[in-house]
């Protein structure tokens, strides 16, 4: 069974997107750019990356370009994502306010850094006399977190496109009246184990070769991120449907409340959540999206909606159904 899908609002222009967010985060990096261009002349012949955090000693000394490239390139390559998720259908909702809003504050701060760590050098002979920029930095991972919450304020939440019900919930599964029944699998979510592990990798090493030591934290969070969302445990018992993390640092749920149910549905990443992953919208609508193809989704009356990718979606919904209907015949 395949559900459809209204498009609506994530189809008309943004305006918003493109002049509060993109143009402004391009002028950031743009501007940084041109600013240390200006002072290449005024600047060592090979300029300082690295301090010792203890001494604040100059530590590593690298050609101009280098260092262009070293903070420059994260933060173009970060500005590119952000307009493909917009690109990509449907960057809405929560999801759209968290991804301009960590994007946005990435962008601007990597490409600020640049500047930042040359100023103190400008007139300079000597690099390794050049004072650590820390507390400027400090400054500056501040305000681009000030930059991106108020980009995502200004882009603002457009409505999720809400997916349609199945007109034909799986039909339910025979229990006798105290047979007890648990359906429960195990996946691997490569899309966040590489989704997390790998970014979080790269900025843990930026953090270590270049002065901005805070990408290291930065890093090491995604890197445990991925870890932890990157195993889900499935199960439909009496309670409902739970989906849980390793080791049970997260989870999501849908009760077998009466009026609940359960079908299996094809979906589609990209055109349906925006994406892989965990993709929550609005609407009250969440998708544990991991691949494209069988999934099993539980509506409730409220709205809520709960999609996840799984193998034999169609005895998980036939045992759910089976379980709000038994609720339902209790209440």
């Amino acid at each position: 069974m395949t559900t459809d899908t209204t498009h609506g609002p994530a189809t008309e222009p943004d305006p918003r997107f493109w002049l509060g967010v993109f143009l402004p985060t391009a002028g950031v990096l743009l501007g940084a750019l041109a600013l240390c261009l200006g002072w290449s002349t005024r600047l060592p012949s090979a300029v300082a990356q690295k301090w010792d955090w203890s001494t604040q000693e100059v530590i590593t000394v690298a050609p101009l370009w280098l260092g262009v490239i070293s903070l420059a390139t994260p933060s173009a390559a970060v500005l590119i994502l952000l307009v493909v998720l917009k690109w990509s259908g449907k960057l809405t909702g929560w999801g759209r306010r968290l991804s301009i809003a960590v994007l946005a504050s990435i962008v601007a701060f990597t490409a600020a850094s640049l500047p930042v760590m040359l100023s103190g050098q400008v007139g300079l002979e000597d690099p390794l006399l050049a004072p650590d920029p820390r507390t400027m930095m400090g400054i500056t991972a501040a305000l681009s977190l000030v930059y991106g919450i108020l980009a995502a304020l200004i882009a603002g939440g457009r409505p999720l496109a809400t997916p349609i019900p199945g007109t034909t919930p799986t039909p339910a599964l025979d229990l006798g009246p105290n047979e007890i029944a648990v359906w429960t699998t195990t996946t691997t979510a490569w899309v966040c184990l590489l989704g997390g592990g790998v970014p979080g990798l790269i900025l843990i090493v930026l953090g270590i070769t270049t002065p901005i030591w805070g990408l290291t934290i930065a890093g090491g969070m995604l890197l445990a991120l991925g870890i932890i969302t990157g195993r889900w445990t499935i199960t439909v018992d009496h309670k409902g449907l739970t989906c849980s993390t390793f080791l049970g640092l997260g989870r999501f749920t849908a009760p077998a409340l009466p009026g609940a149910t359960a079908e299996v549905v094809t979906v589609r990443g990209l055109s349906e959540f925006l994406g892989w992953g965990i993709r929550i919208g609005g609407s009250r609508s969440i998708g544990l999206i991991f691949r494209n193809g069988e999934a099993l989704r539980v509506h409730r009356p409220d709205g809520y909606s709960l999609t996840v990718t799984t193998g034999d979606a169609t005895t998980a919904a036939a045992l759910f159904n089976a379980q709000t209907t038994r609720q339902h015949t209790t209440c």
